[in-house]
Parts: C-alpha cells; sequence; structure tokens
C-alpha cells in the first residue's frame, strides 16, 4: 500500500490527470528560485537503517571517518537529519519545522518543535546559518552556510529523472493542492550514472505538485521499512510576510558564506595542508618531468592530431534558453531502459584547452609542480594536443557489452574489452585480464544512457538531421541555483549534445573548458546490437598469459604496466594514497596527451 495512503487525514483524493511524459517535464522544471510559500514541514528517519544501508553500499575496505561523515541533506545519499550537539546516532528522529521562501533564491529555515536550534537562510545572495544566544554550543565547529536550497530533496525533483523508474499512482489532493503520486524504484543504469542515494531505498513514493512540479511529500523505504520522510503538512502560496526582505537578512552573528576563492584558500591553508600542498607538488613537478624528458617514439599509433574535427552543426548559442519540448526530455529520461545497439565510437581530448580552464590559483597550489606539469604539457605536444582514439562498440545492456580498438598498438592499453554479464575480459598485447562483471566505461555510458543530461540546465531540443539520422541539438549547462554541486557526468560544461531521436543515444557530445571544445564524443554507422551472451565473449589465443583480477584496484591497475612502469606503481602506492587526486588528474591528462599509448 502506498506510503501517503496511510495518512489519509492529510492527503486526499485528487482531480489532477496526467501521463508520465508530462510528470516528467513537471519534475524537470520545478524552480524554487521563482517561488513564494510559507510551508509548515515534518521530517522523520530511522537512523540505524539509514547507516545500516550506507555501510552495505560502501565498497569493500572503505574506513568511516570525520571527513567522510555524512552531513544533512535529504538526497538518499545523505543523512535525511541533523545531529543536534551531544547527540548519537541511531535510532527514530523526527523534527518540524517553519519555511518561507521568496523569489530570487531567498528562504528562511527555523526549527519548528525546538525553539533554541539553528536557523539557516540565504538572502539571495549569501547563505547564513545563525545559532540563537539561548542555544547550547555546537558539538563541533560550526562551518559556514552555502547557497544550497532548503530541503533540497522535496525542491529539486530533477534528480528523480536520472537512475529511478517512475510510475503515476494516480491523483490525489495534499495540503489542499491538486497532486500526483508517483512511485519510483532503482533502474539499473548503463553505467555510473545514477544518483549514489538511489541505492539505499527499494522504493519511494512521492506526491508531485500539479502546477509547481515540486514534492509535497516523499518516504524512502527498504524491504517495507521505512527509511525517511519529508514533507509539507501546509502550504500557503505567496504569503505577505514573503515581502518582507528583512526576514531574509542574516541576523547579527551569523555564520554567513564566502565566495568560494576565499573558501578554497581557508580550506587548503594550514600546516597540514602545507605538507599535503607540497607532496602533490612534487608528484605534478615529477609528471611534468616525465612528460617533458621521458623517451617515446612518435608514430601513427600516438593518434594524435593538431585540432579538433569541424562542429557541423555548429554548437547552439549558449545564451539561447529556449525550453526543451517534452518529448525530448521523455526521450533522455528513458535512454537507458534497455539499449541495444552497435556503433563506431571516436573521442576526441584536446589536452591544452583543459590545461588552459585551470587557473591560476589552482597552479599555484601545487608550490610550482603543478605549474610546471600543466606548462610541460604544451611543451610536449608539439603541435598536436589532440589525442584521438576509434573503437568498435557493441552494447546488449547494462553488463553486457564489447570495445574493440582496431588501431591501437603498445603493450599496455587492451586492444578488446568485453562482458558478458558474469565476467569482464581485457585483452592486451602479452595478456588478458578477466574479472568479475563490470558496468560499461563511465564515458561510453554517459553515451548510451545520456538520461543525467537532465541533472543539467537544458535548452534547445530543435530537431535536425545528424549523420542521415533524425536528431535533436541541445545545450547543457550547471542549473542554476537548483543544486550546485549536482553529480555530473563531464569534468567540464557547458556542453553541446545531438541526441538519437530513435534510440535516444547521443550522436554527439562537446564538452567545452570556457570557449574551447575540451572533449569530443561521436557515435556513427548505428546499427542493429545483440542481447546473446556469447557475442559478449573474448576467446583467449594459446599461450597467451591470463591474469585474474585481485579486487585491489591499485594491483589491478599495476598488473596492466609492463615491468619497470608496474613496479614503479606498485613502490610508489603509498605516495599516491596520500596524493591521489594530483595523481590521478596528471595520470589523465598523460593518457590523453598520449594517445593512451604510452611507451
Amino acid at each position: 500500500m502506498l506510503g501517503f495512503q496511510r495518512e489519509p487525514a492529510e492527503v486526499t483524493g485528487g482531480t489532477a490527470v496526467a501521463d508520465l511524459k508530462t510528470v516528467i517535464g513537471l519534475l524537470y522544471r520545478a524552480d524554487w528560485t521563482k517561488l513564494s510559500l510559507s510551508a509548515e514541514v515534518r521530517s522523520e528517519s530511522d537512523r540505524d537503517l539509514w547507516l545500516s544501508r550506507l555501510r552495505a553500499t560502501r565498497p569493500p575496505g572503505f574506513r568511516e571517518g570525520p571527513a567522510t561523515r555524512p552531513k544533512a541533506g535529504g538526497d538518499g545519499s545523505q543523512p535525511p537529519w541533523d545531529e543536534g550537539p551531544g547527540e548519537e546516532p541511531g535510532g527514530h528522529r523526527s523534527v518540524r519545522a517553519t519555511l518561507l521562501i521568496a523569489p530570487g533564491g531567498r528562504y528562511r529555515l527555523e526549527p519548528g518543535d525546538d525553539p533554541s536550534g539553528q536557523v539557516r537562510g540565504s538572502d539571495g545572495e549569501r547563505g547564513w546559518m545563525w545559532y540563537r544566544p539561548e542555544a547550547p554550543p555546537p558539538s563541533s565547529a560550526p562551518v559556514a552556510a552555502d547557497l544550497a536550497p532548503p530541503y533540497p530533496e522535496l525542491f529539486c525533483p530533477a534528480e528523480l529523472l536520472s537512475g529511478l523508474a517512475l510510475e503515476i499512482a494516480g491523483p490525489v489532493m495534499a495540503c489542499g493542492r491538486d497532486a500526483l503520486a508517483v512511485v519510483a524504484t532503482p533502474r539499473p543504469d548503463i553505467g555510473h550514472s545514477s544518483r549514489p542515494g538511489s541505492v539505499l531505498f527499494d522504493r519511494l513514493e512521492v506526491i508531485v505538485d500539479a502546477e509547481l512540479g515540486v514534492l509535497l511529500r516523499r518516504e524512502e523505504t527498504f524491504e517495507g521499512r521505512r527509511l525517511g520522510l519529508t514533507e509539507l503538512t501546509s502550504l500557503v502560496l505567496d504569503p505577505a510576510e514573503a515581502a518582507d526582505g528583512a526576514r531574509f537578512a542574516p541576523p547579527p552573528g551569523s555564520l554567513i558564506s564566502q565566495d568560494v576563492g576565499e573558501s578554497v584558500r581557508e580550506a587548503f591553508s594550514g600546516p597540514g595542508w602545507d605538507t599535503a600542498k607540497t607532496a602533490a607538488g612534487l608528484a605534478a613537478g615529477g609528471l611534468g618531468a616525465l612528460l617533458r624528458f621521458a623517451p617515446r617514439r612518435p608514430g601513427p599509433e600516438d593518434n594524435l592530431e593538431a585540432a579538433m574535427p569541424p562542429a557541423e552543426p555548429a554548437a547552439r548559442d549558449r545564451h539561447d534558453h529556449t525550453p526543451v519540448p517534452d518529448d525530448v526530455l521523455y526521450l533522455l529520461y528513458r535512454s537507458g531502459a534497455s539499449p541495444v545497439l552497435g556503433a563506431t565510437l571516436q573521442v576526441w581530448n584536446d589536452v591544452t584547452a583543459m590545461a588552459a580552464r585551470v587557473s591560476e590559483s589552482a597552479r599555484a597550489a601545487g608550490r610550482g609542480g603543478a605549474a610546471y606539469f600543466l606548462d610541460s604539457v604544451e611543451a610536449v605536444t608539439r603541435g598536436k594536443p589532440v589525442a584521438h582514439r576509434v573503437a568498435r562498440l557493441l552494447v546488449g545492456g547494462r553488463d553486457r557489452y564489447r570495445i574493440d580498438y582496431p588501431s591501437r598498438t603498445g603493450r599496455d592499453h587492451p586492444k578488446a574489452i568485453a562482458c558478458d554479464g558474469q565476467r569482464r575480459w581485457r585483452a592486451y598485447a602479452d595478456k588478458t585480464i578477466v574479472g568479475p562483471a563490470s558496468p560499461l566505461p563511465h564515458d561510453i555510458a554517459n553515451l548510451v544512457d545520456p538520461s543525467w543530461l537532465l541533472r543539467c540546465g537544458l535548452a534547445g531540443g530543435q530537431e535536425i538531421s545528424y549523420r542521415g539520422r533524425r536528431a535533436y541539438q541541445l545545450s547543457a549547462a550547471e542549473r542554476d541555483r537548483g543544486r550546485p554541486g549536482a553529480a555530473r557526468a563531464l569534468l567540464f560544461l557547458p556542453a553541446d549534445a545531438i541526441v538519437d531521436a530513435e534510440l535516444g543515444c547521443l550522436l554527439r557530445l562537446i564538452s567545452y573548458a570556457g570557449d574551447r571544445p575540451a572533449s569530443w564524443w561521436e557515435l556513427s554507422d548505428i546499427g542493429a546490437g545483440t542481447s546473446e551472451p556469447e557475442d559478449f565473449r573474448l576467446s583467449v589465443p594459446p599461450g597467451v598469459r591470463v591474469v585474474q583480477e585481485t579486487g585491489n584496484p591499485l594491483a589491478d591497475a599495476a598488473a596492466t604496466l609492463p615491468g619497470a612502469a608496474g613496479g614503479a606503481v606498485r613502490a610508489g602506492v603509498e605516495v599516491v594514497r596520500r596524493t591521489s587526486d594530483a595523481v590521478a588528474a596528471g595520470k589523465s591528462f598523460l593518457d590523453e596527451l598520449r594517445g593512451r599509448n604510452r611507451t
């Protein structure tokens, strides 16, 4: 039985009628920054169940600590509660609050059942947090507020459109308003694009306001037990108090959000960070030296080019904010449901465009090493900064695929990758690595299942013809104030996307670093796919060494490298552990620079 039917005093039958396509458009276009309302909010959570589910989804060997302690959020991947001073995690939590929202991203959120609790808000430019004088001191150092929306699980419903299968349960009335009951269940996606929180619950029941698109109620359950509930128990549109700008101004003594640059400078300061930055700088400097002085043999296997191909048709004007039709939004939503296709995949990456996007402050943070590394990129590209690779792709489902690289040479990158739903093979020149099934590489998965675009700010959707196929062209950018920092599939935005009108996959995706195209993915020669397991298996030729994956990412990564390089990786495990972000970024640049074929 649906959760909202258990409380008929608050939710009754309604008259709103809509199909799924209309509901998807409604959820996507919901914009809390344009609302004027006051509401009473109630939230409940089973913290024991929530924490047990969170731990069950952690990868093997994950160690919890203060840095990974989740903070209040309620999006399914973060705990839907605020720890009070001295409060221990666990047990059942129930809180009430009063919320006032005015246009322009202004809001004020006050605890309704704890007059001594913290008050949060935003004046549209700055987020703030205020501890009343009678409030007990926080149990840990307070953190300045940010510009995140209040109750994003209710007011940013576009996140429901990726990684979840939606079903309309029927019209209802909630808070005296016409609404629609919708049931969502996690949908196995084709790669890594679904929201992390979707794995915590196995059923999600929401009530969607038929006019505003925001959620009036949201309940997450797992095996019939309630993980969390957030709902509006009353709602008034255009209240008189929303016109009083003083209500959204930070009270004296508030903690106020700072500009990003200042926050970054403060976060990465102090003796501990000085040591970390020195280590990162040394790592980046070493990569720069490797780029400049390591021996290499230029040749056709490098696949380096002087420039990106010309974009025809040209990318959409990013200042054109034409709304996307519901048909196109629905196409994106259903794109990853049952992908079966064959295609030629081409990828271009402009290393210098990526490096140029790194700010001077980021260079300085590396204590010279990062700057040396970035400068080294241009020094060794020798007029050919674009790495280009071609592959033949066959997809038969989430974990059935085959990727062949016909022109790839060298020993340290696979010539073919195949997965039949049970095992995955990676065939190298001198060995084949075999391990458990794994989803498509995320960059390819993002082409086959572009539902992740629904977490972006989209515009356009005009029908075009591309490479002889009917398609729609879109521009994508960060959603303004909707959910800053939402998970995304691209390193750089904005982006230009061309969506196949039949299959929903991306025929072309160009990611821009500023005004320069940094990455370009393209699918062409699209044909019928297959879902037969035998089509996604690799045969190991006689005499080829077979290596079994160990489950240790570092050890398995080292196994793909030739002797000396593999030894260097194994010897440097501790350095990599301490400077993983810097080394990962540098390795990515290095791989692209060398056309993913290092000597």
